[in-house]
């Protein structure tokens, strides 16, 4: 599976290089009730809230080795005072998979972002806006939780997924290059549709596909039209 790795690669370079990193240990966090709500009285701010930029996207690789730690740009949850700007990227190696079941996994991988939330947060998700706010409670900015230690219950829940083999949680709450990254995790959505396209055996007249554009960008995509159009 290496639809994604030019993706990557390109959302990499837009990161400095002066990131707080926190290897992979076991986290002290437990996890939210599914139906938990956190009432406005008891938020300290949203990440993402007042309309602040925010994105979050999960890529995958199948040759791209990641460190199993959690990047952090800005300010970390007890130093934030107020909503502010909010990305979330996750970056997954995972065994190489066969076309047939690649986007399945993938959307089983990328639904963890709704099921997996620590205690003292609540996440607001949309798949379609790319936007994930979290509102973070005023408890877990008093008792200190960090961006270390709620990325690294995310890396518990996604290594425990047999296709996973690395993990890297990439976090920001400031960000100089936020629309292009915002541009980049489009093209990953973009991507991940054109797949569900071809093996959907939707269409195979390029010339009048609205996601030609992704397909002639993405490298591997149009040997997958061909392959399967020979299926047909």
């Amino acid at each position: 599976m290496i639809l994604y790795d030019k993706l990557i690669n390109e959302i990499l370079s837009l990161f400095p290089s002066d990131a707080k990193v926190f290897p992979y240990e076991k986290s002290s966090l437990g996890l939210a009730d599914k139906n938990a709500i956190l009432f406005a009285k008891d938020t300290a701010y949203e990440l993402g809230g007042s309309q602040k930029s925010c994105v979050s996207t999960t890529v995958v690789s199948s040759d791209m080795t990641f460190d199993n730690s959690v990047y952090l740009y800005g300010k970390d949850i007890p130093q934030i005072k107020e909503d502010c700007l909010f990305c979330k990227i996750v970056l997954l190696e995972i065994e190489d998979i066969d076309e047939e079941t690649a986007f399945d996994k993938i959307k089983e991988l990328e639904f963890v972002r709704y099921s997996t939330c620590p205690e003292g947060f609540m996440t607001r998700a949309s798949a379609l806006s790319m936007r994930e706010q979290i509102r973070v409670s005023k408890k877990a900015v008093k008792d200190k939780v960090s961006f270390k230690d709620y990325g690294n219950l995310l890396i518990e829940k996604y290594l425990s997924f047999p296709i996973v083999k690395s993990v890297r949680i990439i976090f920001a709450t400031e960000f100089d290059d936020f629309d292009k990254l915002y541009l980049l995790c489009d093209k990953v959505k973009s991507t991940t549709s054109a797949l569900n396209h071809i093996l959907d055996n939707v269409l195979f007249d390029c010339s009048s596909c609205n996601l030609k554009e992704i397909c002639d960008e993405v490298e591997g995509m149009k040997e997958l039209h061909m392959k399967k159009a020979k299926e047909r």
